[in-house]
């Protein structure tokens, strides 16, 4: 199974980062998309830290970063830096999408 999370609030980071690690330990692969105020999760080290997991793919929207003044320098290695096409392939190719 293949669950999609979209973050657009970082308020729920902790459950992001409980969810992303049980999915991972059942096998199941899992893809991140930041935008809006979720963006800003691009920043914290654990949510960050996620894409490293196996079966984890981490992107985020360049016009959300950019209007909230995210340097790409913030941006680590690995997050994919994209738009909302991003966003469109992870509801296309997730069997479920939790919205944050």
């Amino acid at each position: 199974m293949k669950i999609g999370i979209l973050i657009t609030q970082t308020a729920q980071a902790n459950k992001i980062i409980e969810l992303t690690k049980a999915a991972v330990t059942r096998k199941h692969a899992v893809s991140i998309f930041m935008t809006d105020d979720g963006v800003y999760l691009v920043t914290n080290n654990e949510v960050a830290g996620l894409r490293k997991l196996e079966g984890v793919d981490m992107s985020l929207c360049d016009y959300s970063a950019n209007g909230r003044h995210i340097a790409d320098s913030l941006i680590p290695e690995g997050v994919i830096k994209g738009t909302q096409y991003q966003n469109s392939l992870m509801h296309s190719e997730c069997d479920k999408i939790l919205v944050f």
